[in-house]
């Protein structure tokens, strides 16, 4: 995927009682004041490819995200990071983890204890929230550039009802986590460049105006994976002309189970309103000349 990435989600899963990345963690409304209710150790996902959980996560959300319930399953917290942009994303869902919940908040909270750090993410409303309410809020800090294991709580307010969660995360032992519809596609015949043979796509089948793509490469030479590459993504308008998503540099991910060995894990932000862009690849092989790609994609 995500994340996303490029290096892969964060740490802020412990929202407010934040889930690991592949167990579950309850929290309940504070009685008195939002640090009063905690919850068990909370996990995340990093963009660069690292999944950190922790005891009571449960799988990825919508947004490649990890998942925790808050107030006893009335509303669940899906948090992302971006390390390359310092940038954590919360989203504020239902009880079935999918669907977005706008809420009537200014801001939701963040506090982690190493490297210590307070961050107020701020409303971001989503295109389809309500004037005035948000179910996205997003927040950024230099020291959420740092990828490790994090500790901290989570604090926002719903309808006048404080909620907050304390979480702790642990490494996982693999690799990059991806949501339900994060199958790997590939456009186009691959390319040749420099004895290599190079696909190019990225990760989802549908790919969403408003959100993330992941684009994903897959270089090979001689049938092998070759994984001393550079490998650089671009977000670009359909005529090719404006820059929609600075470039970000992937991760290689090896060969897995359900995978083959690629880059990926830079996630690009699609603008809102838009119908097509295009991906731009610029890979730069080991003792080879670089090569830029475009990739024109459908987006829903």
């Amino acid at each position: 995927m995500k994340t996303s990435i490029t290096t892969c989600s964060l740490v802020f899963c412990g929202l407010l009682g934040f889930t690991g990345c592949k167990q579950k963690t309850n929290t309940t409304p504070a009685a008195t004041s939002p640090a009063a209710a905690t919850s068990d150790d909370g996990g995340h996902v990093h963009d660069d490819g690292t999944v950190h959980a922790a005891h009571g996560g449960h799988a990825a959300g919508p947004h490649d995200g990890t998942v925790v319930d808050w107030g006893g399953g009335k509303f669940h917290v899906e948090f992302t990071v971006n390390h390359d942009k310092q940038e954590g994303t919360i989203y504020i869902l239902g009880s079935d983890e999918k669907s977005p919940v706008p809420i009537d908040a200014e801001s939701i909270d963040l506090s982690i204890s190493d490297p210590m750090m307070q961050v107020s993410l701020t409303a971001a409303p989503l295109d389809s929230d309500p004037a005035g309410k948000a179910s996205r809020f997003v927040g950024t800090h230099e020291k959420l550039a740092v990828v490790q294991e994090y500790a901290g709580t989570i604090a926002g307010v719903i309808d006048g009802t404080p909620y907050s969660g304390d979480f702790t995360e642990e490494a996982h032992d693999h690799g990059h986590s991806h949501g339900a519809d994060d199958a790997l596609v590939w456009e186009g015949e691959p390319r040749e460049h420099a004895g290599l043979t190079i696909q190019l796509g990225h990760h989802g089948k549908h790919l969403h105006a408003g959100e993330e793509v992941e684009p994903a490469v897959s270089i090979v030479r001689n049938g092998k994976p070759v994984d001393d590459a550079k490998v650089f993504n671009a977000l670009v308008s359909a005529d090719g002309q404006s820059v929609l998503a600075k470039e970000v540099a992937t991760v290689y991910e090896p060969t897995t189970d359900e995978e083959p060995a690629h880059y990926a894990q830079g996630g690009l932000a699609i603008p809102s309103g838009v119908s097509k862009v295009i991906l731009r690849f610029r890979i730069v092989p080991a003792g080879a000349d670089p090569a830029t790609f475009d990739v024109p994609v459908t987006v829903e």
